[in-house]
């Protein structure tokens, strides 16, 4: 769906992903500090201890992403753990250690909240949610799990519009407009190879391209020729929205969910049909996933 830039704000907010630009009630940006002292734990316990009926399976799947990440040590005591990872319904108020007794406030499982907490103060150093209902309570926890590793794992370079722009006019991979799979990898200088299980795919690497562009996948059309290329961001690539949207008349804005993973994504292509911007959301984080160069 093809909309303008306000139209497509409000969309996105339909589709509950607002927390791109604002977070929600329950997400607290970490900074370097709470950020760094997660980085630093080693061990972890689980507590869902306000997890009643279909929120029960937060712990049980926080168990099994925390197994399988394999970056702290689960401990059953708290006692004996550097973090605390709380799931629950209901907001976190700050009380671990000054509590008496469990959390008695009536759940509504509409929404799945994670909170990391330093045992030793109850201070929250990082906390976000996904309303995704009582059926989804597994799906939103995995999430959660993930965009907090990807924040940890990330570091992060900061792109600018002009440098993605940049790689449109790029004379290393203009010189393979339009060829066949076969003329480009007689290009050895270019570093053209071929990609395995890829049929409709090279992969390039050229020290003549702009840095953003320097390793990217050549895009075999259906008439056999190279009709563009593509750079598939990693966890470590950012660019702010911000940006795009400060520039909106140059851009047509497309939303939708992935029907199997449900996940939110977001494109902004120029509105020459050359260049294609897409994120995809977790959380309150829009994450570039890809840029897509047309010839």
């Amino acid at each position: 769906m093809r909309t303008s830039a306000l139209t497509f704000i409000v969309i996105l907010t339909t589709l509950g992903v607002c927390a791109v630009w604002l977070p929600s009630a329950a997400a607290q940006q970490p900074d370097d500090r709470s950020l760094g002292r997660i980085k630093h734990a080693d061990s972890v316990t689980i507590d869902c201890s306000a997890c009643p009926r279909a929120l029960a399976n937060a712990g049980k799947t926080a168990r099994q992403e925390l197994t399988s990440w394999d970056r702290f040590r689960i401990v059953n005591d708290p006692k004996k753990a550097d973090l605390i990872f709380m799931f629950s319904s209901n907001p976190y108020l700050g009380d671990y250690l000054t509590r008496k007794g469990p959390d008695e406030r009536p759940v509504r499982i509409e929404s799945t909240i994670m909170t990391v907490i330093d045992p030793r103060t109850g201070e929250t150093l990082w906390s976000d949610s996904r309303r995704w209902g009582s059926l989804r309570v597994a799906g939103a926890t995995r999430d959660l799990i993930g965009e907090l590793r990807g924040e940890m794992e990330a570091e992060s370079r900061k792109w600018t519009l002009d440098e993605v722009f940049g790689c449109r006019g790029a004379a290393a991979y203009q010189a393979l407009a339009f060829v066949t799979p076969e003329a480009a990898l007689q290009r050895p200088e270019l570093g053209v190879r071929r990609m395995d299980e890829e049929s409709d795919r090279l992969t390039v690497s050229s020290p003549q391209a702009p840095e953003f562009c320097r390793r990217a996948q050549l895009l075999i059309g259906a008439d056999h020729k190279i009709d563009g290329f593509e750079v598939v961001a990693s966890e470590a690539d950012a660019l702010d929205v911000a940006a795009i949207l400060a520039q909106a008349d140059q851009f047509d804005f497309t939303s939708g969910k992935d029907p199997q993973t449900q996940k939110v994504h977001f494109t902004a292509q120029t509105t020459d049909k050359k260049t294609i911007i897409r994120f995809e959301v977790r959380g309150r984080r829009a994450i570039l996933s890809r840029d897509t160069y047309l010839y």
